[in-house]
């Protein structure tokens, strides 16, 4: 862990100091582990979270006025569930089935390095290489299932609106399947739990517009996905937009706010697999209830014109 301390303050000190964006790496005070802040002007636009004590790292992404949009919280429903992240329940290799979405019988992701810290006058980045492991080792001593490269981009597009570029790129060390269920595997967000009491008046709309009765959606062309949720007395979207190139099967959520886009995929020893996803997060307006069939419109329009802007 010393290494990881040592190399990322050597990071933060060359940063552009009289960046609008800064990006630094220190301890964690209100959780396990470490934090990365991301800052514009010294605002708090999100946080990277990793390190002992967390089962795997994620983003926290702000909204205003200290708004916190995924706050973690021990007694949420289903705690796995973190920030912005990516998991499987079921990677089948040699070395067996892992779940790396629950981490109950073994696997773990550790953030073995940080690539790039980087602040700039319209975004900040972070480059993180990530070790995904199972809990039984091969003949060799190794208990690695794949290595990931995550990038992490933010920036603030318009007023009230956060946006993240996030991409996975997967290396497997073994030849693996990525395997499970909608409900459990793929790139996820989830709401803080503070918006549970109102779960009931949250609502999503996403393209195509197919069925969805029990949180699922089943295609293999979903473009995106916006759920509509209240923090505190202000209203928010999200939307989660998935890139042309990417392996997609369903799309699943769920009316507390965990939702993302779920494949199945078997990968070859050191085949790469690349994945691109941006999430928007922005202030709703003029919101005090569950939207109306209207707004509801409004809302489909808004996140057709950011995933043309996305895929462009």
């Amino acid at each position: 862990m010393k290494h990881i301390i040592l190399y990322t303050a050597l990071l933060t000190a060359v940063s552009t100091v009289h960046a609008d964006w800064a990006v630094k790496d220190d301890a964690n005070t209100e959780l396990p582990g470490r934090k990365v802040d991301i800052t514009q002007d010294g605002v708090l636009r999100a946080r990277l979270i990793y390190g002992d004590g967390q089962i795997k790292p994620y983003l926290r992404v702000q909204g205003e006025e200290g708004d916190g949009l995924n706050e973690w919280d021990e007694k949420q429903k289903f705690p796995h569930h973190r920030g912005i992240f990516i998991g499987w329940n079921k990677i089948a290799s040699d070395l067996g089935s892992f779940d790396l979405w629950h981490f109950n019988n073994g696997g773990k992701m550790t953030l073995s390095k940080l690539e790039k810290l980087e602040g700039g006058k319209d975004s900040a980045t972070i480059v993180a290489t990530i070790e995904w492991r199972g809990g039984k080792q091969d003949a060799a001593g190794s208990d690695l299932i794949l290595t990931e490269t995550r990038t992490l981009t933010i920036s603030r597009p318009a007023a009230q609106t956060t946006q993240v570029n996030a991409q996975f790129t997967l290396k497997p060390a073994r030849d693996l399947t990525l395997g499970g269920d909608l409900q459990h595997a793929g790139i996820h967000f989830r709401a803080s739990a503070s918006m549970m009491e109102s779960e009931k008046d949250t609502t999503y709309v996403w393209e195509p517009d197919l069925p969805g009765a029990g949180g699922k959606v089943e295609s293999n062309e979903l473009k995106w996905v916006r759920f509509t949720f209240p923090i505190g007395t202000r209203w928010y979207h999200v939307t989660q937009m998935n890139a042309p190139a990417n392996p997609v099967q369903e799309l699943s959520w769920r009316d507390y706010g965990r939702f993302g886009f779920f494949f199945q995929k078997p990968l070859k020893k050191d085949e790469t697999l690349t994945l691109k996803y941006r999430f928007v997060t922005e202030l709703a307006g003029n919101l005090n209830a569950k939207p109306s069939a209207e707004q509801q419109a409004a809302f489909r329009k808004a996140a057709q014109s950011h995933y043309d802007a996305f895929v462009k």
